[in-house]
């Protein structure tokens, strides 16, 4: 998962300093008049009241800019005018995304609720600077028959940006979109943080461990009462769903784990649509779908319902037959069964892959010590890409675990990464790529991998590897697309629909024999097997049909919810009749899946981004075919023409520009029947 806050670290340490101890006057020294005694100093601010000064500060000079640029006289240069809002985006940009970071990561609760803070101050700038009708009319004036190509895509695409927030509206209306923004921003900071705090725990006995690896049982110990706790956190989540033998153990975990932030979010949410839909309203759009499509690849609201439509049907065949096996290897466990419960389907899965394909999950993660992957990744795309990695020792980070390397080709530094890969309460639950800092001509990309692995020599599902390069995939994209002129432009500035793709084809480094064998080793040092990795990649072909429709499920909630009148709306019912309708799976009694869905905030109605995105990740990936992934004539040529580009041009160009031709369905559809 991407997300997009333009981030810039701040660093800030408090210094606690002993009051000065008063010195009395010599003995022998008669005193004419009493002094008054002096005042204590104040206590120095904390990293809190730091966090949100600077960032006050901060927006206060880029209002002081936003005013002089406004005033500005005479002709609209891209001197006068362009360069200065650029600046203003750079300086908000640092503050916003910074914010973002932290209050999703942060460990000091209090700088968690400072950054929010921040957050909203920034929302409420961004908000009234692109409903400012005097700065929109500053950038229209501006001449552009000398413009270079990306000059002339900034102003273009800004103006569009000023037109979709209301800037052609009345005051009236400017205003109440302003403070739409502002609830927006609250609204969806609430409904995360209740996510990223409900932490559940279910107790079990050592018996109800059965099936479990060895080394995850020997990390599990019982308490004082003979219990073991096991959290909703995804190193105890995925093993569990996956090895647990226990079915009522994996039920009551899959309960407590689909209902995360039940108590307050599905309430949010209610609030959030309502607000969403006012504001296409007031846009002019039907429905807050349509709005939100407007600048992505796929245009209109019905687009993505068609699509949604389209790859379900494609993948109906695959996973009827997915489920036929899974059900008829549940008849092994339990004779009697009729159907297969959402629950049970990782573990039948596995045992489907450990008995068909001779794949079993604990063979694979052998191979897989999380220090060693990391340091395969990291090689492997310093190899791709011609980069090398410098640690760095003396970066402020904000929790001692967190890694950072600069990131450089031969005497150029190129950006910084931070590696954020394991969790800890408060912090985000997910996997995704935070921007900290945007690159500019000025100033180098950086960027935060944030993640919820195991650690040290602990090792780790092969999924969880997956999830590494994916979303690695979004910190390179980041960080070789950050060296441009325009702040806009740099980075993951494409259309948003298609910013998963570069990280979906970069799954394809995790799943080849080549690239594995780089790193993927046991204790024994022994290389990852080339057969096993076969037979991982024929295993992993079984249950496409099944994810597929669960990914259509997900989108089609995500869709739906904005298309629905939010008056009407009953949340958890479209929940079960969505479910019903694109998955053979029935909905699990006291769960509420939409209230830990944490994309309806960051990515609203455009969650089917993922599929989407994935379709052109398999017509890229065609370049490959018959050729090594280590090739690296291909590799510099889609680092060169689709993701240094940045946003300088439409995706669906940049990838033309890579495969020579336009995308196509064709290597997606090939994906699904093989």
């Amino acid at each position: 998962m991407k997300r997009t806050f333009l981030v810039l670290l701040l660093v800030s340490c408090a210094h606690t300093e002993p009051a000065p101890t008063p010195v009395p006057a010599p003995a022998a020294e008669p005193v004419a008049a009493a002094k008054p005694a002096e005042a204590p100093k104040p206590p120095p601010p904390t990293p809190a009241e730091v966090l949100l000064t600077t960032c006050r500060s901060e927006l206060g000079k880029a209002k002081q800019n936003l005013d002089a640029l406004v005033a500005a006289t005479g002709e609209r240069t891209v001197d006068n005018t362009l360069v200065p809002l650029n600046g203003i985006y750079v300086t908000v940009s640092g503050q916003v995304n910074r914010a973002g970071l932290f209050a999703e990561v942060h460990p000091d609760t209090k700088i968690q609720e400072a950054a929010r803070t921040c957050e909203q101050e920034c929302s409420s700038f961004v908000s009234e600077l692109l409903l400012n009708r005097a700065l929109f009319d500053a950038l229209s004036a501006v001449k552009l028959d000398a413009a270079d190509a990306d000059t002339s895509r900034f102003v273009t695409q800004s103006l569009r940006d000023f037109r979709r927030a209301g800037v052609d509206k009345d005051e009236p209306t400017r205003k109440r979109l302003i403070a739409i923004d502002e609830e927006l921003t609250r609204l969806g900071q609430e409904f995360s943080k209740n996510i990223a705090s409900d932490v559940r725990t279910v107790k079990v006995t050592a018996a109800e461990l059965a099936g479990l690896p060895q080394d995850f049982i020997d990390a599990h110990k019982p308490d004082a009462e003979g219990k073991i706790s096991l959290t909703t956190n995804y190193p105890d989540y995925g093993p569990v769903m996956t090895y647990g033998e226990n079915n009522a153990t994996r039920k009551a975990l899959y309960t407590q784990f689909r209902s995360r932030g039940d108590a307050n979010n599905e309430k949010l949410l209610a609030q959030v649509l309502v607000l969403r839909a006012e504001r296409a309203r007031l846009l002019g759009f039907t429905d807050w779908a349509d709005y939100i499509t407007g600048d992505k690849m796929i245009r209109t609201g019905k687009n993505a319902s068609d699509f949604i439509d389209r790859v379900s049907k494609l993948a109906r065949k695959r996973a009827d037959k997915d489920y036929a096996e899974l059900l008829k290897e549940l008849k092994t466990v339990d004779k009697t069964a009729k159907e297969v419960a959402d629950f049970q389907k990782a573990f039948l899965d596995n045992r489907v892959k450990v008995k068909q394909y001779s794949v079993d999950s604990k063979e694979v993660r052998a191979y897989f010590p999380f220090r060693q992957t990391l340091a395969g990744l990291l090689d492997i795309t310093g190899a791709v890409y011609d980069i090398q990695y410098v640690p760095v020792k003396d970066a402020s980070v904000w929790h001692p675990s967190v890694v950072v390397y600069d990131v450089a080709r031969g005497t150029e530094k190129l950006g910084r990464i931070y590696l954020d890969l394991h969790p800890r309460e408060n912090k985000y639950k997910h996997a995704a790529q935070f921007s900290l800092r945007e690159g500019t001509l000025d100033q180098l990309p950086e960027g935060v991998l944030v993640c919820n692995f195991a650690s040290g020599d602990e090792l780790m599902e092969h999924g969880d590897v997956v999830t590494m390069f994916h979303e690695f995939g979004h910190l390179m994209h980041h960080v070789l697309g950050g060296k441009h002129r325009w702040i806009r432009q740099s980075g993951v500035a494409t259309e948003h629909d298609f910013v998963e793709a570069p990280s979906q084809m970069f799954e394809e480094w995790a799943w080849n024999h080549e690239t594995l064998s780089r790193f993927a080793k046991n204790v024994k040092g022994e290389v990852i097997p080339k057969t096993l990795v076969e037979k991982m990649r024929r295993a992993d072909k079984f249950g496409v049909g099944l994810q597929v429709l669960q990914q259509m499920f997900y989108a089609s909630v995500s869709l739906r919810f904005h298309q629905a009148d939010p008056s009407k709306l009953d949340q958890l019912a479209l929940v079960k009749e969505l479910q019903a309708r694109l998955t053979p799976f029935k909905y699990v009694e006291g769960t509420h899946m939409h209230t830990s869905f944490g994309h309806l905030i960051g990515y609203s109605a455009v969650y089917y981004t993922y599929m989407w995105s994935l379709v052109i990740a398999k017509d890229m990936l065609s370049a490959f075919e018959g050729k090594s992934l280590m090739d690296t004539k291909i590799t510099y040529s889609y680092r060169d023409k689709v993701l240094a580009p940045g946003g300088t041009k439409d995706a669906a160009d940049l990838v033309k520009d890579f495969l020579g031709r336009p995308y196509d369905f064709k290597a997606y559809e090939k994906y699904l029947s093989q």
